[in-house]
C-alpha cells in the first residue's frame, strides 16, 4: 500500500486540498516552461472558486522532468 504524498495537491479521492473541487478542473500553470525551476500555481476553474496555490516542481527525478519538459514543449 502506498503512502499518501503530504506534498500532493489533491487528496487519496482526487480532490483539491485547498477548496475540495475535483482536481481534474484544476489548471497548473508553469511561470516558465523553458525553467521549471521558477514554479507556477494552480488555480480551480469551477465558476466562484477562489482557490488559488504558488507550486515548485521537483526536478530531482531527471526521467520526469524530461518527461515534463517534452510535455510542455509545443511541437515542431
Amino acid at each position: 500500500m502506498n503512502k499518501p504524498n503530504s506534498d500532493a495537491c489533491d487528496d487519496e479521492n482526487g480532490n483539491c486540498k485547498v477548496c475540495g473541487h475535483p482536481f481534474d478542473p484544476h489548471l497548473v500553470i508553469a511561470y516558465d516552461s523553458n525553467d521549471l525551476a521558477k514554479g507556477g500555481e494552480m488555480r480551480c476553474q469551477v465558476v466562484d472558486c477562489d482557490c488559488f496555490q504558488t507550486l515548485s516542481f521537483d526536478l530531482s527525478d531527471k526521467g520526469w522532468t524530461k518527461k515534463l519538459n517534452s510535455l510542455l514543449k509545443p511541437p515542431s
